[in-house]
């Protein structure tokens, strides 16, 4: 975690300066949403600066894990991006018919897929980014929404380059946002959203709510479903059929070969289809925080936190 909230000037050799160790305290102190006061007294005490409430949701039993240090770097980097953002805030439309129609009206392409997904949330002044890997020993969620005082903020951060896993987990918190369940000053988090738990699972109201509602958004129907008669299909038949499908309806194939996966268990077909449907496409992450540069004013920010941005998401600005 030290290498994320630390600039680089940070090495073994400032910290032991006391002045310097002062800064450095002052720093993560600001990129942690706490206060230190005084930091360097007999009885230091550290503080929060703001209570958040927040929601765990899909947590799997005995795989729970402890995600306070990653939910303060998404909460420091929520604030930074959403300070800097273009665009206002317009809530999305509550309905998962009406937001599928207004994104492919919008952002036309053959099916409703992670780029104009993403595209459509920072026209609606909602910002998108992708958490890499925090550190040794620091566990990620995978995916989030955290409400700042000017807007709700999408954190994505689960291991996978697959456009398809991604897309789903931004349609799920999207969901969240549109049925209201991230009031001001809360935070949600998905713990996971896996082969464990990807659709309609869960016994949560909001989760299934929230399963309902990306689900019709991507698919133009709340129960959409796919099987195969074929139960020898292959990973290479499962992507061919799927993307002709996919274009006929306006389906992401990526996603119609996991919810495929998901009906019928074949993880490993599903899986190994969305790689051959991704092709040599870029990891999502890039496509993630591609959208983010592209949506914030950088000159708002001071360089610190800039550099702060570059190193929890793994990119930079161009």
């Amino acid at each position: 975690m030290q290498n994320v909230l630390l600039p680089e000037w940070v090495t073994p050799e400032v910290l032991s300066d006391t002045a310097a160790s002062l800064e450095i305290a002052a720093i993560l102190a600001k990129r942690l949403g706490l206060r230190a006061s005084p930091l360097f007294d007999a009885s230091p005490r550290v503080e929060s600066l703001r209570r958040r409430d927040v929601k765990y949701k899909r947590s799997i039993p005995n795989k729970s894990r402890n995600l306070t240090a990653s939910t303060a770097i998404a909460v420091s980097v929520a604030e930074s991006i959403a300070s800097a953002c273009r665009a206002e805030f317009d809530p999305f439309v509550g309905s998962a018919e009406a937001l599928r129609k207004e994104v492919l009206d919008v952002f036309p392409g053959n099916w409703l897929g992670l780029r104009n997904l993403l595209m459509s949330c920072w026209s609606h002044g909602v910002p998108v980014a992708y958490l890499t890997e925090l550190g040794i020993g620091v566990a990620k969620m995978d995916g989030m929404v955290i409400h700042t005082d000017s807007r709700p903020v999408i954190i994505l951060s689960k291991v996978s380059p697959l456009w398809a896993w991604q897309l789903f987990i931004l349609a799920h918190e999207v969901a969240h946002l549109a049925l209201g369940h991230v009031a001001p000053n809360e935070i949600l988090i998905d713990e996971e959203l896996s082969e464990d738990s990807y659709a309609l699972r869960d016994s949560d109201l909001d989760e299934r709510a929230a399963d309902i509602f990306a689900i019709e958004l991507l698919n133009g129907r709340s129960n959409a479903t796919y099987t195969s008669s074929d139960h020898q299909i292959n990973f290479r038949e499962l992507a061919h059929s799927a993307f002709e499908h996919g274009k006929a309806h306006h389906i992401d194939p990526g996603h119609i070969v996991l919810n495929f996966a998901n009906q019928s268990g074949k993880w490993d077909v599903g899986i190994a289809a969305a790689k051959v449907l991704q092709d040599q496409k870029p990891p999502a992450s890039e496509v993630i925080n591609q959208a983010m540069w592209g949506g914030i004013d950088p000159e708002v920010l001071p360089p610190e936190t800039l550099e702060f941005l570059g190193r929890a998401t793994g990119s930079h600005p161009g």
